[in-house]
Parts: structure tokens; C-alpha cells; sequence
């Protein structure tokens, strides 16, 4: 319309001269489209964000784990510790006549008390050792609930997962399970040797017996497959494979 409006200015038609763009320096009609899609595009992310669900919020929870090794023992002393440190309490789990030697995922009340537990709660021990007498294996635990999100308290040692000197102390852990592990290990090799010293050592007994070995052998070599001789036999290939290079 804006060459009918100027063809009218000209002939003394009109005496309004209406501006064809807009401040923005868009033509009139470009502005009204951008304006109807600024429109559209607004009111498509406000009714976005009325869809959009609350995100759940889950109640943390402060739950305690109690272990004696002993019949005659009681984990009283222990409750009454946590209590008097102001740890208010929601749910308790114990190990009775429980040995620390035993490992923690057999013991019936940390297996439910790791089942019960979920991310943000906080787990409160009286001390290290009620997790268990295990340094790998406590330092599993501690690392299993690391990586879950919950937050881990220890009396004795003033030890809490969320603090700096805590993620300290755990790093050395870490460093004191891999000396243990080469410790045994060690001691492991030593026993070895000394056993075969004195003729004693007999090794780990052979999977399959000398007949089996030998019909092994005769069927590879006959050419019969690797995986239907290792299923047969009751091994897995690299063993067919063992038996057959070494003879």
C-alpha cells in the first residue's frame, strides 16, 4: 500500500504522509510478523514453565549403625554416645555377635542399613571399627556411600565425609588398604615358597584330569571347534586353548 499512498501525496490526494518503516528501520509489515512470533514465543515458554512439574524432594533421614562382636556385649554404650553428640536419630540398625572380621555385605543389619539408605542421608558410627576390622574392606564401604551421596560420620575418629580432613583421611585410607593388600600379598608369597621348599605345596588342582586333557587335545587337534570343546568340557576357551598349546 505504500506506492498507492505516495502516487496519492503526489496527486494532492493525501496530505498525510504515513511513514513506511517502522523506528526499528523494519517495513511495516516485517515488524508486524516479528512482533506476532515475539508474541507466540513468549506465551509458548510461560505456559512451558506452568507444565513444568516440581522437582521431588526427598526427606533426609539421620540413621545410626551399631555393632558388638560379643553375645555379652550391648550396643547401649554406643547409642547413648551418639545421642549425647546431639545426632538426633530417625532409624537404627545393629549387627549383634557379629564379628568386624566378618565381611560387611554378610552382616543381615549394614546389608539393610545400606539398603535403607538413599542420597543426602547422613550414616552416624560410633567408630571405625564398627564398620568392620577389614581396612579394604572398610574403606569399600566408605567409598560405596561416597559415591551414593551419603554422608558419613564416625564418632571416635571426628571423621565426616563432607569436611576437607575428612576427604583427607579417606584418601589415606585408601593409601593404608593398598599397603595391606601388598602386606598379604607378600606374606602369601612367602608361604608359597616356603611350602615348596619342603614339598609341601601342591599348586591349585588342574580343572581338567590328565585322560580329559589328553581327549582335549586329540579333539583340537582333530579340528573341532574351541567353544563347543570348552562347552562340553566345562571351561572357558582360554583354558581349551591353555591345555592344547602347552603339550
Amino acid at each position: 500500500m505504500n506506492w498507492l499512498r505516495r502516487n496519492n501525496v503526489q496527486r494532492g490526494r493525501c496530505n498525510t504522509v504515513y511513514p513506511s518503516k517502522t523506528p526499528l528501520g523494519l517495513p511495516k509489515g516485517v515488524a508486524k510478523y516479528v512482533a506476532q512470533w515475539l508474541f507466540m514465543l513468549h506465551y509458548r515458554n510461560a505456559t512451558l514453565l506452568q507444565r513444568k512439574q516440581p522437582p521431588t524432594i526427598y526427606m533426609t533421614s539421620v540413621i545410626s549403625y551399631l555393632r558388638v562382636s560379643t553375645k555379652d556385649q550391648t550396643v547401649q554404650n554406643q547409642r547413648q554416645a551418639i545421642a549425647a553428640a546431639g545426632w538426633k536419630i530417625t532409624k537404627e540398625f545393629t549387627d549383634e555377635a557379629t564379628s568386624g572380621t566378618t565381611a560387611a555385605k554378610s552382616r543381615a543389619g549394614w546389608s539393610a542399613c545400606t539398603q535403607y539408605l538413599r542420597e543426602g542421608d547422613t550414616l552416624v558410627v560410633y567408630a571405625l571399627d564398627r564398620l568392620g576390622r577389614s581396612t579394604i574392606d572398610v574403606l569399600t564401604q566408605i567409598n560405596t556411600l561416597s559415591e551414593r551421596g551419603i554422608r558419613l560420620v564416625i564418632l571416635m575418629q571426628g571423621f565426616d565425609t563432607q569436611t576437607p580432613a575428612g576427604k583427607l583421611a579417606l584418601t589415606m585410607f585408601a593409601g593404608f588398604a593398598e599397603f595391606e593388600n601388598g602386606i598379604r600379598k607378600e606374606r602369601q608369597q612367602e608361604g608359597i615358597t616356603r611350602a615348596r621348599k619342603e614339598g609341601k605345596y601342591q599348586g591349585r588342582k588342574p580343572k581338567l584330569t590328565d585322560e580329559m586333557q589328553i581327549e582335549l587335545k586329540r579333539r583340537y587337534d582333530a579340528g573341532e571347534n574351541r567353544s563347543e570343546l570348552a562347552r562340553q568340557f566345562g571351561v572357558d576357551r582360554v583354558t581349551v586353548h591353555r591345555y592344547c598349546k602347552q603339550s
